[in-house]
């Protein structure tokens, strides 16, 4: 296949079918060549040799009787390394960028990983309003930022005690700030009410953000939404009155797409 307009790459045929093979063992399970070169739409004699090259790598197990193959224990290996947050930005992605398309302010998706904020996506390479641009893997203060406080406000009581206990353990810039459970309570309380997170100059001092909480299927909190602007040019509940219900509509779309994606992986 020719490179097309969209990218200068052209594909790498081997490796389509490759995919299209490991896509119909998945559907399968144990499968003899010929089964699985029709469902894969792959000629027979390429079916044969990547099924090979895979038997080769240990992705695929050949059963001695009759020829079958299937998929081995090597793929879960693979599936662990995709974390969740992993799963949550691939949803959040398109729905962040049509939202800065929309409002021209950037907007960031950040997560609690290891007792720290981080940004996992950001549009301030696309934003006009930016002045940032490198903020993948920026740290934000839990109880000091709008996107930990969104995080903070979606916790249950079961899970907040148990997110702040390690928190501490771990230490960090977070946990001073985490050792006293009831100011963080009524910091999480106070947002619940308010029906947004907002900081003003808390992490930068021209900069102010509202964000809300991206919750998982199970109800856990899965990461938080922020949009972000300028101090100079609204406060944070003009921003809320502007743009929350937008921001509200990005993140029921990113929860509405991870339970689409929870049906569709849930075991039959």
């Amino acid at each position: 296949m020719s490179a097309s307009e969209d990218t200068p790459y052209k594909d790498v045929r081997s490796l389509t079918r490759g995919f299209q093979i490991l896509e119909a063992l998945s559907k399968l399970g144990w499968a003899r060549i010929g089964k699985l070169s029709t469902l894969a739409n792959v000629e027979r004699s390429s079916a044969y040799r990547i099924v090979h090259t895979l038997e080769q790598l240990g992705y695929v197990t050949r059963r001695v009787e009759d020829g079958a193959v299937a998929l081995t224990t090597k793929f879960a290996e693979l599936a662990d390394g995709l974390r969740d947050a992993d799963i949550v930005a691939q949803f959040a992605w398109p729905n962040l960028f049509e939202l800065t398309k929309e409002l021209l302010w950037p907007c960031d998706f950040a997560s609690l990983e290891g007792g720290r904020v981080l940004i996992r996506l950001s549009t301030h390479r696309i934003s006009p309003m930016s002045i940032h641009r490198g903020m993948i893997g920026k740290e934000r203060l839990l109880t000091r930022s709008a996107l930990g406080l969104a995080i903070l406000s979606g916790m249950s009581a079961d899970e907040l005690d148990s997110s702040l206990a390690i928190v501490e353990r771990l230490g960090g810039p977070n946990a001073a700030y985490t050792r006293d459970r009831d100011a963080v309570r009524r910091l999480a309380d106070s947002v619940r009410q308010r029906g947004y997170a907002a900081a003003a100059g808390l992490t930068e001092s021209k900069i102010s953000a509202i964000a809300l909480p991206v919750m998982a299927p199970d109800r856990t909190v899965a990461g938080a939404i922020n949009i972000v602007f300028f101090r100079s040019v609204m406060t944070p509940e003009e921003a809320a009155e502007r743009h929350l219900d937008k921001l509200r509509g990005c993140v029921a779309r990113v929860e509405r797409a991870l339970q689409d994606w929870e049906e569709r992986n849930a075991s039959p």
